[in-house]
């Protein structure tokens, strides 16, 4: 590898890593509230609420945390400027009470497990079980802040994402959230994107 290729390589690698913790991917020494992510490795359905569009200013729901009883994630592809292997899916995620009203905590370890999944079609159009393509855990530890904050959520990079040949790309994603006080609840969003080749 010659010494232009390490300098690429290395402003890369800085600018990457400058832009994850300007927008809050990695936490800065001392962010306590950040959320901790493990080695995790669009449309909402129809009458709820599209989670893309500017909510109206609400104060958490009494009772915090312990009044989730439902969740609704959608996902964004994410392109940090053609690295490769930084190109990605961020899942996102919103919780709600039982009134339907958007629950907001900090400071609780709420556990993410994540599935992908192809859709029931192949390549080919012949109908196939869906098959699983991923497979992970993070931690997070608040709810996602309101507003446009687009790199904020649980990030999938495509590598880690088993494709195959006749994979027409991802069909489904299905989240579990696990609560420190043991409850739990689920979400999933369906749609195709194709295979990054």
């Amino acid at each position: 590898m010659d010494t232009r290729a390490i300098v690429v390589v290395a402003i890369a690698v800085i600018l990457g890593v400058s832009l994850a913790v300007y927008t809050g991917i990695l936490p800065l020494p001392g962010d306590r509230d950040a959320d901790s992510v493990s080695e995790l490795p669009p449309a909402p359905p129809s009458g709820e609420t599209d989670p893309t569009a500017t909510p109206e200013p609400a104060a958490p729901a009494p009772g915090g945390i312990r009044t989730i009883s439902s969740m609704l994630i959608w996902a964004e592809p994410a392109d940090l400027g053609g690295f490769g292997d930084l190109d990605g899916l961020i899942v996102k995620y919103r919780f709600y009470d039982g009134n339907n009203h958007h629950v907001t905590f900090e400071g609780s370890s709420v556990s993410m497990e994540v599935s992908v999944y192809t859709p029931d079609t192949d390549r080919r159009g012949l109908r196939i079980s869906p098959r699983l393509l991923y497979r992970g855990f993070a931690t997070v530890s608040r709810s996602l802040p309101e507003g446009d904050f687009p790199l904020r959520g649980i990030w999938i990079p495509y590598h880690e994402i088993s494709f195959n040949e006749q994979d027409r790309g991802i069909g489904r994603i299905h989240v579990k959230a696990t609560f420190p006080h043991g409850t739990s609840v689920e979400a999933e969003e369906w749609y195709i994107w194709p295979v990054r080749r």
